[in-house]
């Protein structure tokens, strides 16, 4: 008789098409009624995430308790043990440690218990990284819904996933999805026994989407075809059909669990335009992501050099606004405005306190430092990388008179901490007012190992000299030759050391696309977008570019030059801003999109030279990993790099700061920008889009901001140079306070192999020491010393492996599983 294992659920979105308020409410109703029908029924209700406890504990205390009482008695099953069921393909592999470890603390501090089998069923796709997170984090295996089998071709829904580094996972796919329809669950549940051969299988069930759960006729048509299969003779029975439902629990499906495949790749692609849509907001992730790591960093070393008490409650709670906004139908786009704005508000509202928490520690670091002399500014910088390199640093100061009198301009001089001279370049500042009053220099910058770095700026005035940019569009060191077409606007050569790398790139495209944020039909699985049109140079006739040249060079001196290019397409415009700098072989690309177009789909087209023809291989950064990338125009989704190998093993690197789609044809790559979608546009059956008679509301309308850079690398250095763009270091024209005591010597951390990368520097919530971790972004192994307050480590690191390490009054102990 075929085993039916059945895991009684309750899917609630908190937000989606509603909003948090709404949310809230139906987590309570469907708790308050699973509750009632757990003290009238013989069954198990199970059901995960943080955030929805969260809400019944704040607005019903007393179901609250009435529900940590159920789950002492066994009848209440809490599953997944996460925050709340995220995206599982844009956080970083840091927030999804995060997920996991931050639920972990919750569930076992209001209930005992922390599943071992993680539960995401919603999310669009899964990255392969996960593995090695849920492994370090304690759990065995992961039940999943997504992608569905029309999306990817699984041999089998029972499977060992291996990840990067070579953990592994048990993974269970649920068949046909995790809800079921009011008063007919014993029909759908049926029919999912059907479809599925084995003789011990696994049904999710339950009312869904908003809420619900198991309603009072489910369980008494469950009860009835138990109590019939029990009491029919045998004689009488089809064979075939033999079913002995169970309520069940994951952690008891997957204890006889034994797995028919292995997979050793992410699960996509499953609704690709999720990759792009509602740019704002993953714009706005992915700052409060390096924002709070960046002030964790910060107030650890500030803490650990005994300068300021760590803020742990308060970036706790900075945390808990990540998390939120890493939900399946926030974070890929596919909610209404309301979603939009929580998750704005959210993000807006953690970076803001992660702000006035790393100032407060930086202030703190500075008022360790000596006062500044008569005449000097001093711009102090954080060097959030843990070994020393020299990177063009940015900032900002005021002069301590204007120019009133046109005769005379300021003359600047930038020296080291040791007197020495810096080269630097002054560049416009962002004030607008035409007075020489606001300063902006960007300057090269040697930085010591995770420390602040000082360096001076002092200023003279002389003669206002009666200059002119040089109109230089061809930059050639002997090294890198870059070349931007006065006529096309476009980065038509990128060589380092004479070969070619980019030809004629950076051009904005446009494809026709659809209203729809999730791209759920067939065919946007295999392109998403059709019919190319390239924009045209502008020629600045009217609207925001109006009277500026198409190509102009804005910039030039000791550090780069600036070369800014318009394109417009329809009611769409771009800008592209070149930084070709002179001292390293990067070019920053800084990109502007004012969308004023719908139902289409903007891409930077970028053709790759010195490739053997439909030959490349394309890497992207995924969490705590890279993985190849189709090349066959399927849409791909990846993070904060994708690289292209050329036949001699080194690697074009384009680093973003924001953007996650992609897709790749022709020996050319495509990167997604914005897509014109309607909000939470959901196709049903063959049914109308969007109404056609009324106005409906668009997301990513208007301004689009994108900065890109792009170098050549080795395998090994991939990691480290995204980390190095994304974690820029943090210079502010700051004049130290002297203060009581003596000037200490900052003791902070040291990394002896850069491209071991540092992921997280905090205090460990339990207040005892402090939680580093490290992440090899290598196929390859890696060796590294760690050094802290004078004590080392060695570590190994194999293949994209992260590690964790603790470092309190004991020393430094390498930790088997993640901590936080």
């Amino acid at each position: 008789m075929k085993e039916v294992c059945l895991i009684c659920n309750a899917h609630i979105d908190p937000i989606w098409q509603w909003d948090w308020q709404e949310g809230a409410s139906a987590a309570v109703a469907t708790f308050a009624s699973a509750a009632k029908l757990l003290e009238k029924h013989d069954f198990i209700f199970c059901h995960n995430e943080v955030t929805v406890y969260k809400y019944v504990e704040t607005y019903a205390p007393e179901l609250f308790e009435k529900i940590r009482e159920l789950v002492k008695r066994g009848k209440w099953k809490i599953i997944g043990g996460w925050y709340l069921q995220p995206d599982c393909n844009m956080p970083s592999g840091e927030s999804m440690v995060r997920q996991i470890l931050f639920g972990k603390k919750y569930f076992l501090e209001k209930f005992g218990v922390f599943p071992e089998i993680a539960f995401n069923v919603d999310a669009f796709g899964h990255s392969r990284g996960l593995v090695q997170i849920i492994k370090k984090c304690g759990q065995k295996g992961d039940i999943v819904c997504r992608p569905y089998e029309n999306e990817i071709d699984l041999k089998h829904s029972r499977f060992i996933w291996r990840g990067f580094d070579g953990s592994e996972i048990k993974v269970a796919r649920a068949v046909e999805g995790y809800n079921t329809l009011l008063g007919d669950s014993l029909n759908i549940i049926l029919r999912r026994v059907e479809k599925q051969p084995e003789e011990r299988v696994m049904v999710l069930w339950g009312v869904g989407n908003h809420g619900g759960g198991p309603s009072d006729k489910d369980l008494a048509d469950i009860e009835k075809y138990c109590d019939n299969m029990r009491n029919t003779p045998l004689s009488e029975k089809d064979e075939k059909k033999l079913y002995c439902l169970k309520h069940s629990t994951p952690e008891e499906f997957f204890e006889k669990l034994v797995p028919e495949g292995r997979e050793e790749r992410s699960l996509r692609i499953s609704m690709p335009g999720c990759y792009t849509s509602l740019g704002k907001l993953k714009r706005e992730h992915v700052k409060l992501e390096n924002e709070l790591y960046l002030a964790e960093e910060i107030c650890s070393l500030a803490s650990m050099n005994g300068l300021m008490k760590y803020p742990l409650e308060e970036l706790d709670s900075v945390n808990e606004d990540l998390l939120n906004s890493e939900f399946h139908d926030v974070l890929p786009g596919s909610s209404v405005k309301a979603g939009e704005e929580n998750g704005l508000k959210l993000l807006l509202h953690g970076r803001l306190d992660a702000e006035r928490e790393k100032t407060r520690a930086f202030f703190a670091l500075c008022n360790n430092m000596s006062p500044a002399k008569e005449g000097e500014f001093p711009i102090v910088v954080f060097n959030s990388r843990p070994y020393e390199y020299t990177e063009n640093v940015e900032c900002e100061f005021m002069l301590k008179d204007q120019n009133w009198d046109e005769e005379s301009v300021s003359s600047l001089s930038v020296f080291d901490e040791k007197g020495k001279p810096v080269r630097f370049q002054t560049i416009k500042e962002e004030s607008n007012i035409n007075l020489d009053w606001r300063k902006r220099i960007i300057f090269e910058a040697k930085m010591k190992p995770f420390s602040v770095n000082r360096f001076n700026v002092y200023v003279d005035y002389k003669k206002s000299p009666k200059t002119q940019i040089k109109q230089d569009f061809v930059f050639d060191n002997g090294y890198k030759y870059v070349r931007i077409g006065k006529d096309t606007g476009l980065l038509e050569s990128y060589k380092i050391n004479g070969a070619e790398y980019l030809a004629n790139a950076f051009l904005p495209v446009m494809f026709k696309d659809n209203a729809d944020p999730w791209a759920m039909s067939e065919f946007q699985q295999e392109r998403l977008g059709t019919d190319e049109t390239a924009f045209a140079l502008a020629k600045n006739k009217n609207g925001v570019f109006g009277g500026l040249k198409s190509v102009n060079v804005v910039e030039n001196g000791d550090i780069y030059v600036g070369v800014e290019a318009f394109f417009e397409c329809m009611s769409t415009k771009a800008r592209v801003l070149y930084k070709i700098y002179k001292n390293n072989p990067h070019v920053d690309v800084d990109v502007n999109v004012f969308l004023g177009d719908k139902d289409c789909f903007v891409k930077l087209k970028m053709p790759v030279s010195g490739y053997t023809e439909g030959k490349c291989e394309v890497i992207g950064q995924t969490m705590f990993g890279a993985e190849k990338l189709f090349t066959d125009a399927r849409e791909n989704v990846s993070q904060r790099y994708i690289a292209v190998k050329n036949e001699s093993g080194k690697y074009l690197e384009v680093i973003n700061d924001c953007v996650y789609g992609s897709h790749f044809e022709n020996d050319a790559l495509y990167l997604s920008l914005v897509r014109g979608v309607t909000y939470c546009t959901h196709p049903i059956l063959q049914r109308e889009l969007l109404p056609g008679d009324r106005y409906t509301k668009k997301p990513d309308q208007g301004e689009n901001d994108y900065s890109f850079r792009i170098t050549v690398a080795n395998e090994n250095e991939l990691e480290k140079n995204a980390k190095e763009f994304n974690f820029k270091p943090y210079a502010v024209n700051v004049f130290p306070v002297k203060t009581s005591g003596i000037m200490r010597e900052i003791r902070g951390i040291c990394v002896l192999n850069p491209n071991v990368t540092l992921e997280a520097f905090k205090k460990k919530e339990d207040g005892k020491g402090y939680s580093i971790r490290l992440f090899n972004g290598s196929r390859d192994s890696a060796e590294t010393v760690l050094s802290v307050d004078g004590k080392t480590i060695e570590l190994n690191f194999a293949s994209y492996e992260a590690k964790t390490v603790v470092f309190d009054e004991e020393g430094l102990k390498e930790s088997e599983l993640f901590v936080i």
